[in-house]
C-alpha cells in the first residue's frame, strides 16, 4: 500500500498525550469530545485547514463502505471489508448490474402507480422535450407521488421519463431481479437472457452491462500512527464480500481493538495487529452496527442483539426482539439501549432479557446524557423522541416530526439542549421542555455530529465542508466552514485540535490549529 504523507507538522503536544477518540461517537459515545479537545471560535471566509496527513488507497462505498476512524494512544484505526474485482468465469446478474441498467427498488410504489408510470412514460408525445417535459415530469411526481416517496424515488421516475421507451421496463426489471444466483460461464448467462423475452434491445444491454470480475473480500482493521499517518500495522484475513452495508467502526478498550467485519467479529492486540480471538457472527454478514464494549462483554446489532464475553469471544446470549444492523447500541445504568427496526428498546446487559420497549426504531444510535436519551425514528410523526430514563423505564418527554429521505443521522445533547444536524435540517430543542429554539434546512443528512466547548461540527455538502456553529440556543450562528472532502456517510473523530476522517479513498488528518 502507497502511504502519500503532506505536510507533517511539528505537534506542540503529542496526540498521545490527549484524551482519545476510541470507539464509534467518541469516549462517551454520545458525540461529546474530551474537554481538552477543541475547535478556533471562528473560520475566516479563506480558512484554509492544515492537512497533516494523508494515507491513500484505502476504499470506500461498495468496496470499503462507511465506518467511521477512531483515535486512541497516539494511533488511528479503522475497519473495512476491503472488496476487490478478481477475473472469473462465473457471472452474475446482480444488484451492482441492475443499478447500472437504472433500476432502483419500488417496493413502496402501489401496482397501480406503477402502471400509470409505465403507460405515461411510453405513451410519452414526441414533441415533449426539454424544459417542458422536466416540468410535466416534475408535476407528474407531485401528483401522484406521496411526498415520502417523492424524496427517495421522485428523481428516478423523473429520469425515467426523460429516458421514454429507452428507459428498462419495470417488467423487464422484475423478471432480471429473478435471474439464477450465479452462472458458470458467459455462454449460460447468455442462453439465459435471451431466452427471457426482454424488450428489443434490453438483452444486449444486460449481457454488456455483467463484468468478467467478481466481487472478492479481506476483513481488514488498520493501524496508522496519529502524528504522521505511517502504517503501523495491518491485520488482514480473508473475508466476504458483503458489500456497502458493511459500515462498522472499531472500539479499542484496554490494549484491544474490537471490530465488526465480514463474517466475524474480531479482538486484536492494539500494540501489534496479533489476533487474540475471532466469534462468527450469526446474524447478517458485515453489519454496519458499532460495537459496544462495557462490563467484560462486547455488544453488536447482527439483526438480532448479541453479548460477547470480552476476553475469550465466547457468546454469551442473545436477543433476538432487537432486529436491525445498521444501528449501534448504548447503555445506561446496566440497560443496553437498541435502536430496533421499530422501537427502542432495553435490554438487561447480564442477562440479554428485554426489560421493555418504546416507541422508536431506525438507524441511529440512541444517544444517552445523565438520565435522558434521545432517539432518531423513522417512525411516521416521531421522527426525533426524548425520553427520561427511570428504573421502571423510559418515559417520553416529546417528539417532533419531519419529513426526510433518511433518519440515519444521531443527535448531540448539550448543556441542556439537543441538536439534531441532520435529515437536511439544522435543529436545536431544549432537552426538558421540547421547544424549538432554532431550525435551518441544511444539506447534512447522515453523518453524526460532535460538539466540544460550545461548538458543534458537522459535515455539509456531502461531506465537503466540515461547518462548525456555535452550540448556543439563543440563535443559529455558523462559525465558519472549511473545505475536507470527507466521506459523508462516515463521521469525524476529534483528538486535541486534529481532526480524523475518511475520504472516499483515504484517511486523512486536518489540524484547526
Amino acid at each position: 500500500m502507497k502511504t502519500t504523507l503532506i505536510a507533517c507538522l511539528f505537534f506542540a503536544t503529542p496526540i498521545s498525550a490527549v484524551a482519545d477518540w476510541p470507539q464509534w461517537r467518541g469516549p462517551d459515545r454520545n458525540g461529546v469530545a474530551s474537554a481538552d479537545a477543541k475547535l478556533p471560535d471562528v473560520l475566516p471566509e479563506d480558512y484554509v485547514p492544515t492537512k497533516k496527513w494523508e494515507f491513500t488507497g484505502v476504499p470506500s462505498d461498495h468496496y470499503g463502505g462507511h465506518g467511521s476512524v477512531i483515535g486512541s494512544d497516539g494511533n488511528v484505526f479503522l475497519s473495512v471489508v476491503w472488496h476487490r474485482d478478481e477475473t472469473t468465469e462465473t457471472r452474475a446478474i446482480n444488484g451492482d448490474v441492475l443499478s447500472k441498467l437504472g433500476y432502483r427498488g419500488t417496493s413502496s410504489l402501489p401496482e397501480d402507480i406503477r402502471t400509470k408510470m409505465e403507460t405515461d412514460r411510453i405513451n410519452l408525445s414526441r414533441r415533449l422535450r426539454g424544459t417542458a417535459l422536466d416540468e410535466w415530469a416534475q408535476k407528474w411526481v407531485e401528483d401522484h407521488i406521496d411526498p415520502k416517496t417523492q424524496l427517495s424515488l421522485g428523481s428516478w421516475i423523473i429520469s425515467r421519463f426523460k429516458k421514454g421507451k429507452a428507459a428498462i421496463s419495470l417488467k423487464d426489471f422484475d423478471t432480471l431481479r429473478k435471474a439464477p444466483k450465479e452462472f458458470a460461464n458467459q455462454a449460460e448467462m447468455e442462453e439465459w437472457v435471451r431466452a427471457q423475452e426482454l424488450e428489443e434491445g434490453v438483452a444486449d444491454q444486460v449481457i454488456a452491462a455483467v463484468p468478467n470480475t467478481k466481487k472478492v473480500a479481506d476483513d481488514v482493521v488498520l493501524s496508522l500512527d496519529a502524528e504522521t499517518g505511517e502504517e503501523t500495522w495491518r491485520f488482514q484475513v480473508p473475508g466476504y464480500p458483503s458489500g456497502r452495508g458493511s459500515s462498522s467502526t472499531p472500539a479499542m478498550v484496554d490494549g484491544k481493538i474490537y471490530a465488526a467485519l465480514s463474517e466475524n467479529l474480531y479482538c486484536v492486540d492494539a500494540i501489534n495487529g496479533k489476533e487474540v480471538w475471532r466469534s462468527p457472527l450469526t446474524g447478517r454478514k458485515g453489519p454496519a452496527s458499532s460495537p459496544l464494549v462495557s462490563g467484560g462483554k462486547v455488544f453488536l446489532q447482527q439483526n438480532l442483539l448479541t453479548a460477547f464475553d470480552g476476553a475469550t469471544g465466547e457468546e454469551v446470549w442473545k436477543n433476538k426482539e432487537v432486529k436491525g444492523t445498521n444501528q449501534s447500541p448504548a447503555i445506561w445504568n446496566g440497560i443496553v439501549l437498541c435502536n430496533s427496526s421499530k422501537q427502542l428498546i432495553g435490554v438487561d446487559a447480564q442477562t440479554g432479557a428485554t426489560t421493555w420497549a418504546v416507541d422508536g426504531g431506525g438507524d441511529g444510535t440512541p444517544v444517552v446524557n445523565g438520565d435522558h436519551v434521545i432517539v432518531s425514528s423513522k417512525v411516521e410523526g416521531k421522527n426525533l423522541i426524548a425520553y427520561q430514563l427511570t428504573a421502571e423505564g423510559p418515559k417520553q418527554l416529546w417528539v417532533k416530526d419531519f419529513l426526510a429521505r433518511r433518519y440515519g443521522s444521531s443527535p448531540v445533547i448539550h448543556d441542556g439542549h439537543v441538536y439534531h444536524l441532520g435529515s437536511d435540517r439544522h435543529l436545536c430543542i431544549e432537552l426538558k421542555s421540547g421547544e424549538i429554539k432554532w431550525e435551518r434546512k441544511a444539506s447534512s443528512s447522515i453523518s453524526s455530529p460532535l460538539v466540544v466547548n460550545d461548538k458543534l461540527l458537522v459535515y455539509e455538502n456531502r461531506g465537503g465542508f466540515a461547518h462548525i456553529i456555535s452550540a448556543d440556543p439563543a440563535e443559529y450562528r455558523s462559525l465558519g466552514r472549511a473545505k475536507v472532502g470527507a466521506l459523508y456517510c462516515a463521521s469525524p473523530a476529534l483528538v486535541g485540535s486534529d481532526l480524523f476522517l475518511r475520504t472516499k479513498e483515504s484517511v486523512a488528518c486536518f489540524g484547526f490549529e
